[in-house]
């Protein structure tokens, strides 16, 4: 799917990654779409260079038991109250053969729902795959 780079500006959620994303750190103002019909599948787009968009999928959706152990810092930054007010997201590769679809566990977008305010979190690669199947089910 292709995001309009002419889309209205109030279309989809406005999202601030303070520290960008893991390798675009300069990017930290986003909008989060999810098409009719589209979930687990959500899309964020760069609103400083809208050729920069990433499909992003609810984790839970391809692994009933994926949890991001926060740290006090991460959940600081993040402000977070409760588990409730977050929204966590993995971004998806799709290959040629989308039959071949991962998302990187390992490095999960963790959004506060009130604030929009989202952090790229870097966890342990050999716990959290970077190229988990989304088509495998645990």
């Amino acid at each position: 799917m292709t995001i309009s780079k002419d889309s209205p500006a109030d279309d989809g959620i406005l999202l601030t990654f303070p520290k960008g994303l893991l390798g675009f750190p300069q990017l930290t103002a986003f909008r989060l779409f999810e098409p009719p019909d589209g979930y687990p599948l959500k899309f964020l787009q760069s609103v400083t260079a809208p050729d920069m968009a990433f499909t992003c999928i609810d984790p839970v959706a391809v692994k009933h038991d994926y949890e991001v152990p926060l740290g006090d810092e991460d959940a600081e930054a993040l402000a977070l109250e409760s588990l409730e007010d977050a929204m966590v997201l993995t971004l998806v590769v799709i290959p040629e053969d989308p039959r071949r679809m991962t998302t990187n566990l390992a490095g999960p977008l963790v959004i506060n729902v009130k604030s929009m305010t989202g952090y790229q979190v870097a966890l342990n690669a050999d716990k959290f795959p970077l190229r988990f199947p989304i088509l495998a089910r645990d």
